[in-house]
């Protein structure tokens, strides 16, 4: 179990929250299954993502995970497309998160808490299937949100409630081992989960870190902010770059946003999220990769970054990069 302070979730309601959501998001908001998340881009109206959301549907309502750091941008952008709509932004300042993993490849043993709306919670997610791009979901009857994020190896569920409602979890968990957030962040790149964050804001068109892997966006649904950008690198050409899994040795974590460089010290791409190993010789690293660079020797602040073969072999002839 771990803590995820840096996450925050916004709750979007009204008679046309739905529609709302629909007509601004990169996801098809209409097709969202109840009991279901879904990625989903925030994304500027020249296809650049402001953000990366995990929308759940809760009865009437939404609710949007996303990064601390971008909460309060986010809630001002959306703002400016409600208009005269029946529709309400509501952020709590006192949310955090916590984490819960299972061994990957193992079967989940009991639920580790003893309340019992968290048990029925923790059941109905380990017992659903995880895919790409579908995240079980589930609110339980003290409004605690738990998104199951994994990919199907060994179940990782994110609890995200008022630090109130946390602790009494946290101080009565059995079984459980207290990790930090490194954890997690390993579990998330080994999965080809991508993140924007504050350095990275506008960086990335949704294509660049694989959004399409994880059926994060809709080409079929209409208009929305950076759709016409979207379909049409989609539909008359490529994505010229991509995102990779790799590791650099000896290296604290790199921050998000760091260069990527060559030999020739040209930028081949930037790091989108990073991990320490767990032997502390280095870092496990997501980066958004150029791909005419993908088989140039690569380094982060002067020391080599490795990509992972598996997601290499293929990189460059085909949209590739995200290994399920």
């Amino acid at each position: 179990m771990t803590e995820l302070p840096e996450r925050r979730v916004i709750a979007v309601s009204g008679s046309e929250a739905r529609a709302f959501l629909h007509a601004i998001l990169t996801q098809d908001i209409e097709a969202i299954e109840a009991g279901t998340g879904r990625f989903a881009a925030l994304c500027s109206a020249k296809g650049r993502a402001l953000g990366l959301l995990r929308v759940v549907a809760d009865g009437d309502r939404f609710l949007l995970v996303t990064r601390a750091d971008l909460a309060a941008n986010l809630i001002k952008r959306l703002q400016m497309y409600v208009l005269r709509r029946d529709v309400s932004l509501e952020l709590a300042e006192a949310q955090s998160a916590i984490g819960v993993t299972w061994p990957r490849g193992d079967s989940p043993a009991g639920c580790p808490f003893s309340d019992p709306a968290a048990c029925e919670s923790i059941e109905q997610l380990t017992a659903a299937t995880a895919s790409p791009g579908r995240l079980p979901a589930a609110v339980d009857s003290h409004g605690r949100l738990y998104l199951r994020e994994d990919n199907g190896d060994g179940p990782r569920i994110a609890i995200h409630a008022p630090v109130t409602h946390l602790m009494p979890l946290v101080a009565e968990a059995r079984g459980t081992t207290i990790v930090g957030s490194g954890a997690w962040e390993r579990a998330a790149i080994e999965d080809r989960i991508p993140e924007v964050s504050s350095e990275t804001v506008e960086h990335y068109v949704p294509q660049w870190i694989n959004l399409d892997e994880l059926e994060a966006f809709s080409l079929k649904k209409g208009c929305y902010p950076g759709q016409e950008v979207i379909a049409r690198m989609h539909y008359l050409g490529k994505p010229n770059r991509r995102l990779f899994a790799g590791h650099v040795l000896g290296l604290a974590p790199p921050a998000q946003g760091t260069p990527v460089v060559n030999d020739n010290d040209q930028t081949a791409g930037e790091v989108v999220r990073s991990a320490p190993l767990p032997d502390d010789s280095g870092s496990l690293v997501l980066s958004v990769i150029k791909l005419k660079h993908l088989h140039d020797s690569l380094k982060v602040d002067g020391l080599p970054l490795s990509l992972d073969p598996h997601d290499t072999i293929e990189g460059g002839s085909q949209q590739a990069g995200a290994r399920h």
